[in-house]
């Protein structure tokens, strides 16, 4: 034994009471571990066992220092570039509010920033936190001239950090600023990007920090353990506690009914019918939490154009955005100003005589008579520099649909074809019962049936009998009767605005065009069960019935103008789609994954929308002035067949009529949105089960029906939302609305509609 210790040099010793225990993890192992020490200090271990020498302590000691320190975390540096996005133009209050906020940086009111980990720290029983960094180069760079100003912020963190999930901002300047992202450098994952796009109010408004995630989506399942709180708290947050009323600086997203589109105090004539409740069921929109008006504890105080209606601060329309609609609307008063004014101060009637004069209005604009000039420049100094800015005439963009033949507008087949790929081209249905049928109360609206005969359209079959045209699905029909009947008592009483309910029949030529062949003009009965009074137009044979065909022509568009803005487009795409971004905002964590889908399709939309209560839907507003319902408009936006299944197409669908732009490209934009979505969903639920135990998503879908469309929520139609395919279905519905319907419903108004028989009044 001993000559096998000399070879090897070593010295076997049993476990000293100085050493660690077995379950120590620096010296783990068995209770008969041994240690190993050099021959040399065989003697002097020996001996110690007896006279108890320190040396054995002494080496204990050094080893037991050296893993320590290999243990203590090293500590380090990590650097944060952060983009302010300034205003363009800056007016003289907020160039010296940004010249203090500078100065005092420079004293040390400044903005703070702070990183938290993904990881949870067992001690505080808190994620873990970075020190409190101050940002830098505010004060230098106090008069930098670019739109967007970079600057730095240096943390220090330990080895444990793990990789940061979130950040948090304290603004202690006086104002406002619009944080457009944050990288930091210096991790061993690399760069961490936390995009923000937020203004980040001062402490003296919200004095809470803000807090943004990187841009690392997850799921509510899989949220790190130091971000679940954070993600919590972020949401409370943005639901507020729907009380009191919102200041423009909130970040706050709640629902409330239309109850601001009229303005009671003002006189019985300015009420409006709240929208939403039994009697109107109507989509919610965003409460701003006003008083209610004197006379009616219902209705809400109004806020009147120019001042603001409160929008969720980071909902609002970026400068960019707001310059376009300024510049928009400054022409908009160009263009009204004055006609209005020269109708107001002039005797004579300035109503259009001939149609060169609507021409005019592109070709040469609207020029003022000298004698009428010093009449309102005499009365309206405004009107002097209009005047002059306009070199003196008034000067329409030429609509596209004049642009090659100005006539264009009064022909069957572009009347016909502005059906299918004008600015309303979701209303024409393939027509399978006829005579059409109402489906309105035969007690209160007389037989159902439809005054058009087989003898009114078979010269205009191509020798076809009805029956035969149908089954070769070669008739369609534009159906405004339903829609508008109800309403035409009302619109008739009021002065200079009469409306029908219309029908309008289409044939399919052999060359894939649609004609049209005959149009019904229909009133109430005058009393209920009584037979309606109603009148078919068919093609002209004579100069007297030309003009009797236009004139019904005419009323179709006028119909057809008041449902496009009224239904498909302000209901359907703006007001419906309002609960689910109020909803996204509250329920969904800006890292979850449908959030981040989501979020390009609800920009803007609130603003749009609270603009529209504001100018456009409201009391007097543009609707109500311009289409022929007038005050009855929004009630009627609160009251198809033309594919058929085809497994051999594209799109399982193959369309009735071939040359129809809006369907045919709309197919192709929605397989795309389709496609992108199903890959997107299956990227982050693998099956049903992981869709429904998602809570954040079934709460979002949850509250939007059950509380931003409450007057609705218990219809038949709503999926379920139960598996990755009904997700994947709902989400392309909501996109598509949100984008290609919607564009296709709005960018055509002016050059198809702002003249001739494609416009309302």
């Amino acid at each position: 034994m001993a000559a096998s210790m000399e070879i090897f040099g070593s010295s076997l010793l049993p476990r000293s009471c100085l050493l660690s225990s077995s379950s120590s993890p620096l010296f783990g192992g068995g209770q008969q571990r041994k240690l190993f020490f050099p021959c040399k200090q065989r003697r002097s271990c020996t001996a110690g066992r007896a006279v108890r020498t320190p040396v054995a302590a002494v080496v204990l000691t050094e080893r037991f220092a050296r893993v320590e320190a290999e243990e203590k975390p090293v500590r380090f540096k990590v650097r944060a570039a952060v983009t302010v996005r300034r205003k363009k133009k800056e007016d003289l209050k907020e160039t010296i509010a940004n010249q203090l906020d500078a100065f005092s940086d420079k004293i040390g009111r400044n903005v703070v920033l702070e990183l938290v980990s993904t990881e949870f720290d067992p001690r505080t029983r808190k994620a873990k936190t970075s020190n409190k960094a101050e940002l830098k180069g505010w004060f230098e760079k106090k008069n930098a001239k670019a739109e967007r100003v970079v600057y730095t912020a240096e943390f220090t963190v330990d080895s444990s950090f793990g990789e940061p999930g979130a950040i948090t901002v304290l603004n202690r300047h006086q104002r406002e600023f619009f944080l457009e992202s944050i990288v930091v450098e210096g991790f061993a994952c690399g760069p961490v990007h936390f995009p923000c796009n937020s203004w980040v109010q001062p402490t003296r408004i919200h004095a809470s920090k803000r807090v943004f995630f990187s841009n690392k989506p997850y799921l509510p399942s899989q949220t790190p353990s130091g971000l679940r709180n954070l993600r919590q708290q972020e949401l409370k947050e943005l639901r507020g506690d729907g009380k009191g009323q919102r200041k423009l600086t909130d970040r706050i997203y709640d629902y409330d009914v239309y109850n601001d589109l009229g303005n009671p105090d003002k006189g019985i004539e300015f009420a409006r019918p709240t929208l939403g409740g039994e009697k109107l069921p109507y989509p919610r929109r965003s409460r701003t939490g006003r008083a209610p008006t004197s006379t009616d504890n219902d209705a809400e105080t109004r806020v009147e154009d120019p001042l603001p209606v409160y929008v969720p601060r980071d909902d609002q329309f970026e400068e960019g955005k707001q310059e376009m609609l300024t510049a928009g609307a400054q022409k908009a008063v160009l263009h009204n100003l004055v006609p209005l004014l020269v109708a107001a101060f002039s005797p004579e009637s300035h109503d259009f005589k001939a149609f060169h004069e609507v021409d005019n209005l592109f070709k040469e604009g609207l020029r003022l008579k000298q004698s009428l000039q010093d009449q309102l420049f005499h009365k309206i100094p405004l009107v002097s520099k209009i005047e002059e800015s306009s070199e003196g005439l008034l000067r329409y963009d030429t609509p596209d649909i004049i642009t090659k033949d100005k006539f264009a507008w009064l022909r069957d087949d572009e009347f016909a074809r502005q059906t299918l790929a004008g600015i309303n081209p979701v209303n024409i249905e393939r027509l399978q019962v006829f005579p059409p049928v109402s489906k309105l109360d035969p007690a209160t609206y007389g037989p159902p049936e439809s005054s058009i005969k087989e003898e009114h359209i078979v010269s205009h079959l191509n020798g076809m009998s009805v029956q035969q045209a149908l089954d070769e699905k070669k008739l369609f029909v534009l159906d405004y009767h339903d829609v508008y009947l109800p309403f035409l008592d009302r619109i008739n009483a009021q002065d200079g605005r009469k409306a029908y309910g219309t029908r309008t029949i289409f044939f399919l030529t052999d060359l894939g065009t649609l004609k049209p062949i005959a149009i019904e003009l229909s009133l109430p009965p005058v009393r209920p069960g009584d037979t309606r009074a109603k009148r078919v137009f068919t093609p002209p044979t004579d100069a007297t019935s030309n003009w009797l065909w236009q004139l019904a022509k005419a009323h179709v568009c006028s119909n057809d103008a008041g449902v496009h803005q009224l239904v498909n487009h302000w209901l359907k795409t703006h007001a419906c789609i309002e609960p689910f971004i109020l909803a996204a905002h509250r329920q969904l964590s800006a890292m979850h994954p449908i959030f981040k889908l989501l979020k390009p399709h609800m920009r803007y939309t609130l603003e749009v929308n609270a603009m529209a209560r504001q100018i456009l839907i409201n009391g007097g507003g543009v609707i109500e002035s311009g289409f022929t319902p007038g005050p009855v408009c929004m009630e009627i936006s609160a009251a198809a067949g033309m594919a058929v299944e085809d497994p051999t197409q594209p799109h399982g669908l193959r369309l009735v009529i071939e040359d129809y732009p809006y369907a045919n490209d709309g197919l192709l934009l929605w397989s795309a949105i389709q496609s992108w979505v199903e890959t997107y969903v299956a990227t982050y639920y693998a099956d049903a089960e992981s869709v429904q135990s998602d809570y954040e998503l079934q709460s979002w879908y949850a509250e939007a029906v059950n509380v931003g469309h409450a007057d609705k929520r218990c219809a038949p139609w709503w999926p379920r939302l139960s598996s990755p395919v009904e997700l994947s279905s709902f989400l392309t519905t909501l996109i598509w609305l949100s984008s290609a319907q919607h564009a296709a419903l709005n960018f055509g108004q002016y050059p198809l509609g702002a003249v001739g028989a494609s416009q309302d009044e």
